[in-house]
């Protein structure tokens, strides 16, 4: 094995929101030197809130970042899921204590702007170096160069793409584009003091809820963020599939949320109420592309640039943070001998990382259906399971205790979706670095 010194790599990474900040961390914390390069002139991050489960949350505890996150997450008891027109309860999906219980780590909720800065605080203080207002205009992949939009010409031993769903960078070593998806997300976020001037919605303010009401073609989503400074509130609809792909941060107009909520219970409607902007999200993903990584090794994609999943498993900022980690191991100076094994090492992390994604991308999909499922024989059989699930739960839960999340079921990565155990032990029982670790050891010298 090679010394630190032989093996540090120049690393220049593209795009400075989730994805390129926690795999410029990752690197660094390795002994690579890493550079930041973010065409905007400062941080920037879209108000809205990021579902992290256990799968996530084990990085930001492997990371040492644990104490600076709980400041700021909704850490809730449980997802309640509801009837969408009178609010009844149809089943209750167990988080925390149950998943540090069942997982080793708990299930979190957090306002994007506060993930994307504790990332680039903790990256910063690493020694990651971030240049801004500094676009990227072209990429030779085989040869690790860019050059930027000031005509500075940059070489490295490794580009790292992190330039998101619409990724420019992409075309440097795949022809694949993004599709769209035939579903549109209105977010908003709603101040602490707003929803503490009517009871109904005082209530959901409360740290340890969070609710999902689901109806015919929609749903809307809402739990507490930022300490409880604010409330997180999406309202999921379908659209046409032919429309514009991945547009993140359009404002939307209230008057149309408002028309698909008629039928919605009053909490549903008093909170809309109370939001004076919002925007709208237009679905879509990146299709299963042949590799993630250059022929040379000197190129990666990295989180939606690679590999956008539609958000219906809560999984996009975790395969984000799961590609931070795992690339971090397979690039580890001290299982490297030279950097002439880059090229092999790249090749293997691909082959690591591609097909969980494919695996929870099916799954994403499928748990899309389950939510907006038409009134009718199939959605009275999901709430039955719902009901049935809740049920379970909580009559081991009476009779067992801590002891009844703790029997350990065989992950299952063919699940349909994230309502069976072993599904669910697939996505949030994983830990990314030491299976990384295991495909590192793997590798033929």
């Amino acid at each position: 094995m090679g010394s630190l010194d032989s093996v540090r790599l120049d690393v220049k990474v593209i795009g400075a929101g989730i994805a390129g900040l926690a795999c410029a961390l990752a690197l660094r914390r390795k002994g690579h030197t890493v550079t930041i390069y973010e065409k905007g002139p400062e941080l920037y991050e879209d108000g809205a809130g990021l579902q992290l489960f256990p799968n996530a949350t084990r990085i930001i505890h492997q990371w040492g970042l644990q104490d600076d996150f709980v400041k700021v997450v909704n850490q809730p008891k449980v997802m309640t899921v509801r009837r969408y027109n009178d609010n009844e309860t149809i089943g209750e999906i167990p988080h925390n204590p149950m998943s540090e219980w069942e997982y080793g780590y708990p299930h979190w909720q957090i306002y994007r702007p506060d993930l994307q800065n504790l990332l680039a605080a903790a990256a910063s203080k690493a020694g990651v170096r971030m240049e801004f207002g500094h676009a990227v205009t072209s990429i030779n992949a085989e040869a690790g160069t860019m050059i930027l939009d000031d005509g500075t010409e940059l070489t490295s031993d490794l580009i790292v793409a992190a330039d998101g769903i619409g990724s420019r960078a992409r075309s440097a070593i795949s022809p694949v584009t993004a599709k769209s998806y035939n579903e549109s997300c209105f977010r908003a976020v709603v101040p602490k003091a707003k929803m503490l001037q009517d009871p109904e919605t005082a209530r959901l303010m409360a740290g340890d809820l969070s609710m999902v009401w689901v109806g015919p073609g929609a749903a809307v989503l809402g739990y507490a963020l930022a300490g409880g400074e604010l409330y997180n509130i999406l309202l999921s609809i379908p659209r046409s599939s032919d429309t514009e792909v991945g547009r993140w941060n359009q404002p939307a107009d209230l008057a149309e949320v408002r028309s698909h909520l008629t039928d919605f219970c009053t909490p549903v409607k008093k909170v809309w109420g109370l939001v004076d902007s919002c925007a709208k999200w237009e679905l879509g993903d990146v299709p299963k592309i042949e590799s993630y990584v250059s022929m040379s090794g000197k190129f990666v994609l990295v989180g939606d640039s690679a590999h956008a999943i539609v958000p219906h498993a809560g999984q996009g900022g975790a395969m984000a943070l799961e590609d931070a980690a795992a690339l971090a191991e397979f690039l580890d100076p001290l299982t490297l001998s030279s950097s002439a094994e880059l090229p092999g090492r790249m090749q293997a992390y691909h082959d690591f990382r591609q097909p969980r994604i494919e695996h929870i991308r099916r799954m994403a999909y499928g748990n899309a259906k389950m939510l907006t499922l038409p009134n009718g024989p199939e959605q009275e059989q999901r709430d039955k399971m719902w009901a049935g699930m809740t049920a379970k739960w909580k009559a081991a839960y009476e009779q067992m205790g801590e002891e009844a999340f703790k029997t350990r079921v065989a992950p299952d990565p063919h699940a349909a979706d994230l309502r069976s155990p072993e599904g669910r032990a697939f996505v949030h029982g994983y830990d990314t670095a030491a299976e990384a670790r295991k495909g590192v050891a793997s590798i033929a010298l």
